[in-house]
Parts: C-alpha cells; sequence; structure tokens
C-alpha cells in the first residue's frame, strides 16, 4: 500500500488556508447565516471576519483551553478551570 505522510509532521492540519478549527467555525457559521439569512446573518460572518484575525493572533491551540477554561470541555488528567491550587 502506498501512504503519504505530511512533509511537517507537527504542522497544524489545513484545509484551503484555514486550520483545521477554523474551517469547521466557518463552515458552520456559512451554514448557519444562509439558514438564518438577513441582517442576523451577515452579522454572522461580519463577526467571523473579525474573529479569525483575533484568534491568528493568539497561540496554536488557544480555543480548547479557551473552551477549558469556560468549564466547557474538560481535558483528561487535569486539574479543572476553578482549582486554584494542585498537589500532585
Amino acid at each position: 500500500m502506498d501512504e503519504r505522510l505530511p512533509q511537517y509532521l507537527h504542522g497544524p492540519v489545513q484545509i484551503l488556508w484555514f486550520g483545521s478549527d477554523e474551517f469547521v467555525l466557518v463552515m458552520s457559521t456559512i451554514f448557519v447565516a444562509a439558514i438564518v439569512g438577513g441582517l442576523v446573518g451577515w452579522v454572522l460572518i461580519c463577526a467571523l471576519l473579525l474573529f479569525i484575525p483575533w484568534k491568528r493572533s493568539k497561540p496554536r491551540g488557544f480555543l480548547p483551553h479557551l473552551a477549558w477554561r469556560w468549564g466547557l470541555v474538560s481535558f483528561r488528567h487535569y486539574p479543572g478551570p476553578t482549582q486554584t491550587r494542585f498537589f500532585e
């Protein structure tokens, strides 16, 4: 079998010119904006156009850590966002 490996194993997965997390965000926003339509749809598209440059100014992995801080996700073997002390 012939398998292809990416040139840089440490690099993030890219779809078009977006990272994988940006691509999911762009597709879901466009999908919701098309369904909602009107002024709300345009506001969603404008918010997306403002969010992507802001996100690119942050370090890689910023969104999962932000979701962890808000309590939306949890990391395995990692303390919760409200813990102030951690003893190993």
